[in-house]
């Protein structure tokens, strides 16, 4: 079952009739050598699904039906394109995550294979031998090989299957938002439509929305998470977290922020492992303008996640104290970083370019330390915040 049914396509009776054409020829697929009938007969196949599809190009059954043609034919290229344009149609279709997910590991089936002679793949679902851990672990390899598409059908996979298992969704948001947050955005509020009691799903709503600067959109998906009332500590904690760092990155609700932040900080259950609450507090402080909580937060964030995000946060908070040589150390760490390797960030990509690109500049009006020069140094920074 998918989160949406596309409109079916009208087909009229020459269409419906090469549907069944393709059905029977793929069911009469050769146990030995295909014949070269038999050959000839799937290209015009292809051809006419091709044809099919420059008309209607939402047709996801077309698109499926393409996809095994082209895998018979030994063409994995024209298989992934077609499929990958069916999971975009479709994108919570859990047949089409599983051919996506089963095509990945053709090219053993493929190799050596004359056209005609290549199986349609099996997915390792069948086995029973894969976890949906293990599919996140293979999405998270993928990942950090750049392969985006396929983490981020991977991740979607995992969580179909197990929907229970809704901290899953967090792995999707971050495989979506690196690939395209915008059809990440999309994708999830698609499901959001058929799932309405999924904490972690308006977790991952409100995360994408805050990369893409939709600060107003994030903050309703979060309070609509945090009004199921989730049991889940890790959950809750997140959500409160993402709220106050939303609405610290609005200038508004500040007081409320901070309230949200430190409830965060008392449901999170792992306390050697919450810098990124520290890291969101100490935001709020600072946008309060009270810079001796916010460097004291900050200090904590950095001591338990030396990352980024929490350096650039301190480096600013100093900055605004006016404390040159501890704002430039930080910078100067943040300028060496390299993006986080399980969960690399938008808002981190952007910190990280803008003060590599500015740090000779920030080193130069730090190093004079005068009023002007550390407005000026500021003003090169302070968008980011």
């Amino acid at each position: 079952m998918s989160a949406r049914d596309p409109e079916p396509t009208a087909l009229d009776e020459g269409q419906r009739a090469l549907f069944a054409r393709v059905v029977e020829l793929l069911r009469q697929r050769p146990t030995g050598a295909a014949s070269p009938a038999w050959i000839a007969e799937l290209e015009a196949a292809r051809e006419a699904l091709r044809a099919f599809l420059a008309k209607f190009r939402e047709s996801v059954p077309g698109l499926r039906l393409l996809t095994e043609v082209a895998l018979r034919l030994g063409d994995l290229d024209e298989a992934r394109r077609s499929i990958g344009q069916a999971e975009q149609l479709d994108p919570w279709n859990l047949e089409i995550l599983i051919i996506s997910e089963s095509l990945y590991g053709a090219e053993a089936a493929l190799r050596g294979r004359r056209p005609g002679a290549a199986p349609m793949p099996d997915s390792e679902l069948d086995s029973g031998a894969i976890t949906t851990e293990k599919l996140i672990e293979k999405a998270m390899g993928s990942f950090r090989l750049g392969q985006l598409d396929r983490a981020y059908s991977l991740s979607k996979l995992a969580y179909r299957i197990q929907p229970q298992k809704g901290y899953h969704l967090l792995d999707v948001w971050t495989a979506g938002s690196a690939l395209d947050p915008s059809r990440c955005r999309r994708e999830l509020a698609l499901l959001a439509d058929e799932e309405k009691k999924e904490p972690y799903l308006f977790l991952a709503l409100g995360s994408v929305d805050n990369v893409l600067g939709l600060h107003e959109e994030a903050a309703g998906w979060l309070e609509q998470g945090l009004a199921l009332e989730p049991k889940d500590p890790y959950a809750l904690a997140m959500l409160l977290n993402e709220l106050a760092y939303v609405l610290a990155k609005r200038g508004a609700r500040l007081e409320e922020a901070t309230r949200l932040a430190r409830k965060a900080l008392d449901v999170f259950p792992d306390r050697n492992a919450n810098g990124f609450i520290r890291d969101t507090l100490g935001v709020v402080y600072l946008k309060r303008g009270d810079l001796e909580k916010a460097v004291r937060n900050l200090r904590e964030a950095v001591a338990k996640d030396p990352t980024a995000i929490p350096r650039f946060h301190l480096g600013m908070a100093l900055l605004e104290c006016l404390d040159a040589p501890g704002s430039l150390t930080e910078f100067r760490a943040v300028a060496a970083a390299r993006p986080s390797l399980e969960t690399p960030h938008v808002e981190e990509t952007a910190i990280l370019q803008r003060v590599q690109t500015h740090l000779s500049r920030i080193e130069d009006l730090l190093n004079l330390g005068g009023a002007d020069d550390l407005r000026d140094a500021m003003a090169i920074l302070r968008d980011l915040m």
